[in-house]
């Protein structure tokens, strides 16, 4: 199995075959990036066809090889912030409230404690739930979603901070209770 550096040189080179490898080690795990951000399977959809279509456009851009994984996620972040902006009626993310619609303490309490977790997942606000997917499923360090987000560590490190915290609070009034 060729590594994503020997696959990147040879997408430079223009073969195919390097494309169709780095799309199919990645298409999952970005689709379910794009997906968890969004929501809305259509868009991380589109998302993750742009995200590709950009990478062969410009992987020439790329400087090092070795920040590839990185360097696609931002890519894929890029676009999905780009299409949920779209859709915005004023066409920016507030960064004001944590949470997104209806709080997760007024859903039926009888859930199955996945579900309520996921629930409450898909109630933060993308940006939240950007970063945890990235750090808790994608296993990325916070150098590499700092690279992804364009932010810094600590402006990652305190986004993870209040999404994990927003969402233990959530959860706890179910802990307590014995419920799940």
């Amino acid at each position: 199995m060729q590594t994503d550096e020997q696959l990147v040189t040879d997408l430079r080179l223009g073969l195919t075959e390097a494309f169709a490898a780095l799309y199919t080690r990645y298409k999952r795990s970005i689709y379910s990036f794009c997906f968890n951000i969004s929501l809305d399977r259509f868009l991380a959809e589109d998302a993750t066809h742009d995200t590709f279509m950009k990478m062969q456009q410009h992987i020439h851009t790329l400087n090092d090889s070795s920040v590839f994984r990185s360097w696609l996620y931002a890519i894929a972040r890029n676009q999905v912030y780009k299409l949920l902006q779209k859709r915005q009626v004023n066409g920016k993310l507030s960064d004001e409230l944590v949470w997104d619609g209806p709080q997760p303490d007024t859903m039926m309490e009888s859930l199955e404690e996945r579900e309520l977790i996921a629930l409450c997942l898909n109630k933060l606000k993308p940006e939240y739930r950007e970063v945890l997917t990235l750090r808790e499923f994608e296993q990325l360090s916070y150098a590499e979603i700092a690279s992804i987000t364009g932010d810094s560590e600590s402006s990652v490190k305190s986004r993870l901070f209040k999404a994990r915290h927003a969402l233990a609070e959530k959860l706890r009034p179910y802990y307590q209770r014995g419920e799940i």
